[in-house]
């Protein structure tokens, strides 16, 4: 097979490609993180990249691909990688992907007396429990509620449905 060149937009690296492999194979070969969790077998849709230029260039869309994406194409030009063979030179998106390759944020944790000092600055900042009928309301049981409290709530219940009047004959057989 002939080689074609992929341009990887977000980068604008040019890339060498064999038209008999897919290009989620030809990709991860190249070293580029593209998401996959199916394997490449078109179940998951993780792979999916956005063509540039070059559509043409492409192979048509399988059975599966088109299971998965629609045949909208034309609108948001999305190709499953794991699908698609080239036939030509094309221009491709994968910032998508690129989110994979981000670095991981760390998770600092924090000592048992930082924790401590962050707690007694918000105590003292918002002290709790003082004038508040709304802290630890269900520890206070029934003598803690306010004078206006003394009726057992009601949310719209304790009301008997009406009944719903279907036709012209229904109204004439309640009347009887």
């Amino acid at each position: 097979m002939s080689e074609y060149k992929v341009t990887l937009m977000p980068t604008g690296e040019v890339l060498d490609f064999n038209g008999k492999d897919t290009l989620l194979a030809q990709l991860k070969a190249s070293g580029k993180k593209i998401k996959s969790s199916c394997g490449g077998c078109a179940t998951c849709s993780d792979c999916v990249i956005i063509v540039k230029s070059g559509e043409e260039n492409l192979t048509p869309q399988t059975f599966e691909e088109l299971r998965l994406l629609g045949n909208v194409f034309h609108i948001t030009k999305e190709r499953l990688s794991c699908q698609t063979r080239l036939k030509g030179d094309v221009a491709i998106d994968i910032t998508s992907h690129a989110k994979a390759d981000a670095p991981k944020p760390q998770i600092r944790l924090k000592k048992k007396e930082e924790v401590e000092k962050v707690l007694k600055e918000r105590e003292e900042r918002a002290p709790r429990g003082k004038g508040d009928t709304w802290f630890k309301h269900w520890e206070k049981g029934e003598e803690a509620q306010t004078p206006n409290d003394n009726k057992a709530k009601k949310l719209g219940g304790n009301k008997r449905p009406k009944s719903f009047k279907y036709s012209e004959e229904d109204e004439t057989e309640e009347k009887d």
